[in-house]
C-alpha cells in the first residue's frame, strides 16, 4: 500500500488543473455516511486528492443515464455490473493499473469479453435466511427447502420477483443440484415458497418492520440488514446459514465510460481495495471484506460466529454471467409464480 500511496501523492501534487475532487455515489442511506466518514476522509487526508459522495436511488440506472461521466466511480451489484459491462457503458482497466487485484478472490472482478477489469468488489454480504428469534430457531431452517414447509404457509415474507429471479430462484436451484446455468431444479420449491408467503415486501424498512414486530416468521434476507438490526437492539432477530450454503451477493465499483481523472480515480480504486480501509468499513457496516488479506473487526466475528475464512466456505458463488443471461425468460417464470401465489 504504501508504494502507491506516494506515487498517487506526487501526481496529485503536480495536476493543479484536475477536476476538484473524485465523485463516488452510492444508494442513499447509512452506507454513503459509512464510506465518507471511514473511508473517504481519510484517502483525502493521505493522498491530498479530493473526494465525496453521491446518494442516488438507482445507482445502475445512474451509469446508463446521459449525465454518467460526471461520476468517478459508481457502486452496483455484481449481476449489475455485467450488464452495464455487456452494454459498454464502462470504462476498462489492466490489470497492471490495479496491483490489489492480486489479492482478491478471481470470482469477485469482473471482466469483459476481452478480458479487462470492468468492476472491482469492495465487499460483499450474502443471503441467508433470516427468523424471528420468538417464533422459529435456527434448527427450523437448516436448508433452503425448509421454506417450502407448508407448516410456514402465511408466514414468511418474499421480494419482489425483480430480486427473486436473480437470488431466490437461483439459491433454490443450487440447494437442489441445479445452478446458474441450470434453474429448474429450483422452480418447485420456490413456487411452494411463495405460497407460503404473507406478503411481498417492497423496502428493506418494510421487511425490517415486518420481521421486528413478528409480523412474519422467516424471509431470504441479506446479513448485513440483519447485522445492522441487531446492532441497533433487535434482539429478536437472528440469521442462519443453510446447509447447502448462502448466496454471495458481492458489491462492485464501476466506472462510467467518459469518466475523468483517470488516473486519480486508479488510486481512488486501489484504496478501496486496501484490506485495512475494508476492516474499518465492515466494522461500521457489517460488511465482509473482499481482500482476502483484510481481517473481520472482533464484533464482526463475533456476530457471525465465525472467522472470514471459515465464513468463505460456506458462500455460494454462482456463475453471475449465466444468472444475467437468462435473466428476461427466467423473470417470467418468477412472476408467473408470484402471480399465482396471490391468487
Amino acid at each position: 500500500m504504501k508504494t502507491w500511496v506516494g506515487a498517487v501523492m506526487a501526481l496529485a501534487m503536480g495536476m493543479g488543473a484536475a477536476r476538484a475532487d473524485i465523485i463516488h455515489a452510492t444508494w442513499g442511506g447509512g452506507g454513503a455516511a459509512v464510506l465518507r466518514d471511514h473511508f473517504q476522509a481519510q484517502f483525502v487526508q493521505r493522498t491530498g486528492i479530493a473526494a465525496r459522495m453521491a446518494e442516488v436511488p438507482n445507482t445502475a440506472g445512474l451509469v446508463r443515464s446521459p449525465t454518467a461521466s460526471q461520476y468517478n466511480v459508481v457502486e452496483v451489484t455484481y449481476f449489475e455490473a455485467i450488464g452495464l459491462a455487456r452494454s459498454r457503458l464502462l470504462e476498462t482497466f489492466e490489470d497492471s493499473e490495479i496491483p490489489a487485484i492480486a489479492q482478491l478472490p478471481k470470482e469477485l472482478v469482473v471482466r469483459n469479453a476481452q478480458g479487462k477489469i470492468v468492476g472491482l468488489s469492495t465487499h460483499f454480504a450474502y443471503y441467508g435466511i433470516a427468523y424471528n428469534t420468538t417464533l422459529a430457531k435456527a434448527s427450523d431452517f437448516q436448508s433452503w427447502n425448509d421454506l417450502a414447509d407448508p407448516r410456514w404457509r402465511g408466514r414468511l415474507a418474499v421480494t419482489r420477483p425483480v430480486y427473486a429471479t436473480s437470488y431466490d430462484l437461483t439459491i433454490m436451484a443450487h440447494a437442489n443440484g441445479g445452478s446458474a446455468s441450470d434453474v429448474r431444479p429450483g422452480l418447485a420449491p420456490l413456487r411452494a415458497m411463495f405460497a407460503n408467503a404473507l406478503t411481498t415486501y417492497t423496502s428493506l424498512a418494510h421487511m425490517n418492520t415486518l420481521l421486528a414486530r413478528a409480523e412474519v416468521t422467516a424471509v431470504p434476507f441479506y446479513s448485513t440488514r440483519v447485522w445492522n438490526l441487531r446492532r441497533e437492539g433487535q434482539t429478536t432477530i437472528d440469521m442462519v446459514i443453510p446447509k447447502e450454503g448462502a448466496l454471495m451477493l458481492p458489491y462492485v465499483v464501476v466506472v462510467p465510460k467518459g469518466s475523468a481523472d483517470r488516473a486519480q480515480t486508479i488510486a481512488y480504486l486501489n484504496a478501496l481495495l486496501d484490506p485495512e480501509a475494508q476492516t474499518r468499513l465492515s466494522a461500521q457496516n457489517g460488511s465482509i471484506p473482499s481482500n482476502n488479506q483484510a481481517m473481520l473487526s472482533p464484533d464482526v466475528e463475533r456476530a457471525l460466529g465465525m472467522s472470514r475464512a471459515d465464513l468463505m466456505k460456506r458462500m455460494y458463488i454462482p456463475d453471475w454471467n449465466a444468472v444475467v443471461g437468462h435473466y428476461e425468460e427466467r423473470l417470467d417464470q418468477v412472476e408467473q409464480i408470484a402471480a399465482g401465489a396471490r391468487r
